[in-house]
């Protein structure tokens, strides 16, 4: 029984309890489902990660496409600056070699043009300022010199994976200034004149430089790029162009710019010398400020024609111009000074007056644009000299020999020199491969001269008048010679005013080479002083010997009322004077008077001319002194 119960329950338990897989088959539907659908994402993200990376494939390949048209981009850059940097160190007007020169660069670089895919053009004009004080190019419009050059070119790039290609462009411009200076002839006269000079200059101070300092100014110069770095404390162009200052100021300025380089003055130390001695002077009058540097346009010592200072850096100047410009720059307008000096026993008194001061020249030929003004420009000086030599002579050699040694006549002669200003310019200037085939042209227009014998200058004489000045009428007596007896004046000798002009105004073309050279044919003489006034005053000679009292030429006064001489001599003074002094007089303006006043070592050999060129009365009257050409190294701009 017990036997049967235990199976029975076993079979009832049987019964009860479900089949195994029927209990188990829901969980096994729902990780079907979930493994299909993890399969259909597993396919989407396939798709995705394909898709992004033919994404950043393409990308990639763009990029080599860009990277490829970059270098091509700055290739191309490369070959339009050294073209344009060839071009412009080849500048003419024509523009003809810039253009070839442009291509044959380009072609040596690597980019032969062919017209289609490779195109190259160049452009040639003025890099200048554009009036708002900036630079700018503006091609060619004819008017020359022309410095600048703008080349532009293209190329077609094809695309190695994505579409055809693409066509880039570059430009590049490039500026090679050609800087020329040139100076109005210097040469050295005798100490006591130079000192005497710009003592004048500076109100009557006493000057004492020896021979040898004045050797050293005339011998030293300097660049334009070492005053500017001495000039101010920031040692800048725009500190050069702002500078005011006195002769003793300049003449420190100088010292300094004559220790930058050595190698353009002969002698330093004796440069600096007398620089050092000329910046202690103290002037005994009210001086006017020197301005050192201005662009065209403004009155200044250095005249620079030119867009930007440093353009004309290398140019370089005289230093004894400078300075002797400069004092007359400080003297313009005051009343006249005297000085006298001597020479060969005659005593020669001299009065300088500085209407308006000379200027140097540097800068770049031709015209500005639009206007018929020159950009490079010097003028020359106006000024009144008078000089008045005095002859003393005793008439041992002529009759009445005991009273002949108590006869004395002093022969004065009292000339005028008025100078109107004259000009020069840079017309063109043209670089090339050597300096002997360089070339640069200076028109002259020279200033009119007048000598006047016996008047006395008008006083109050101005820059609007001097240019119109003439001598006063023949018929205003001047005192010739004063007669003395025994040391007391007893009568005068007087003959008529009169008056030449010593060089008509003229115009000239100078032409150079790039060292400053005459060109052969060409004279540097655009009229000189020497041979104008030489013939003037043996003209005047000439004039004066013919003259006598029988003539009506020369009238003898005989002072009434003379005190002092003896009762016995009294009477006779009418008779020494017609007998003994007059024929003196004439004897003395027929030989004496021609040896003094012309030729070798007389007074317009060796103190009007000289003393003249000295101020800068040079154009028209003396010599244009061109300076080697700077022929500026090209360098890119834009």
């Amino acid at each position: 029984m017990v036997a049967r119960s235990g199976q029975r329950s076993r079979v009832a338990a049987a019964a009860v309890a479900p089949p195994c897989p029927r209990a188990h088959a829901p969980g096994r539907a729902r990780s079907r489902v979930r493994a299909r659908m993890l399969a259909r994402r597993q396919r989407g993200s396939l798709a995705l990660i394909a898709v992004i990376g033919l994404v950043v494939a393409v990308a990639a390949l763009g990029v080599i496409d860009v990277a490829n048209i970059y270098l091509a981009k700055r290739q191309l850059q490369n070959v339009a600056d050294l073209a344009a940097l060839a071009a412009a160190q080849q500048m003419d007007d024509a523009c003809s070699q810039p253009q070839t020169t442009a291509l044959a660069n380009a072609a040596s670089n690597g980019f032969v043009v062919n017209g289609t895919t490779r195109t190259l053009s160049t452009k040639c004009g003025r890099w200048d300022s554009n009036g708002n004080g900036g630079m700018t190019f503006v091609e060619n419009n004819g008017t020359p010199p022309l410095n600048g050059v703008q080349v532009s070119a293209t190329s077609f790039v094809p695309y190695f994976f994505v579409g055809k290609g693409l066509e880039i462009a570059a430009s590049a411009t490039a500026k090679a200034t050609v800087i020329g200076s040139f100076q109005l002839s210097t040469s050295l006269a005798q100490v006591n004149l130079l000192n005497g000079m710009l003592g004048a200059l500076l109100g009557g101070t006493q000057v004492r430089l020896d021979a040898a300092q004045w050797n050293g100014l005339l011998n030293a110069n300097v660049k334009v790029a070492d005053l500017a770095a001495v000039a101010t404390t920031a040692g800048t162009y725009d500190g050069l162009l702002a500078t005011q200052t006195t002769v003793s100021g300049l003449a420190s300025i100088l010292f300094n710019a004559v220790g930058q380089d050595g190698a353009l003055t002969a002698d330093v130390s004796a440069a600096q010398s007398a620089l050092s001695a000329v910046a202690a002077l103290v002037p005994q009058a009210t001086l006017n400020p020197i301005q050192v540097a201005a662009l065209s346009g403004s009155p200044a010592l250095l005249q620079l024609g030119v867009a930007n200072a440093q353009y004309a850096a290398d140019a370089t100047v005289n230093v004894m111009q400078m300075l002797v410009a400069g004092a007359e720059i400080a003297a313009a307008g005051n009343a006249p000074s005297a000085f006298n000096v001597s020479l060969n026993g005659l005593g020669v008194a001299l009065t300088l007056q500085v209407i308006s001061p000379p200027s140097i020249a540097v800068g770049e030929p031709g015209y500005f644009e639009g206007t018929s003004t020159w950009r490079t420009q010097a003028q020359t000086a106006q000024i009144l000299l008078g000089v008045n030599a005095e002859i003393a002579s005793k008439s041992g050699q002529y009759l009445l020999a005991l009273l002949s040694y108590a006869v004395d006549v002093t022969v004065q002669i009292p000339l005028y020199v008025v100078v109107a200003p004259g000009q020069a310019w840079l017309q063109s200037a043209q670089c090339a491969a050597s300096k002997t085939a360089s070339t640069q042209t200076i028109g002259v227009q020279t200033g009119l001269a007048t000598l006047c014998l016996g008047t006395p200058l008008p006083a109050g004489v101005s820059a609007k008048s001097v240019s119109g000045f003439s001598c006063s009428s023949t018929n205003v007596p001047w005192t010739l010679a004063n007669v003395s007896l025994v040391g007391i004046q007893v009568a005068t000798v007087t003959a008529p005013s009169f008056g030449v002009p010593v060089v008509n105004p003229s115009s000239a073309t100078l032409m150079f080479d790039g060292n400053g050279d005459p060109i052969d044919g060409n004279s540097i003489n655009s009229n000189a002083i020497g041979a104008e006034l030489d013939n003037t005053l043996q003209s005047t000679v000439t004039t004066l010997s013919q003259l006598s009292a029988s003539n009506g030429g020369l009238t003898v006064k005989v002072l009434p009322g003379v005190t002092g001489l003896s009762s016995i001599l009294t009477p006779l003074v009418g008779t020494i004077v017609n007998t003994v002094a007059l024929p003196l007089v004439t004897g003395v303006l027929g030989s004496t008077l021609g040896p003094a006043l012309t030729g070798p070592g007389s007074l317009d050999d060796l103190i009007i001319g000289p003393l003249l060129q000295l101020l800068g009365v040079q154009l028209g009257v003396a010599t244009v002194i061109p300076k080697p050409l700077t022929c500026g190294v090209a360098t890119l701009v834009q």
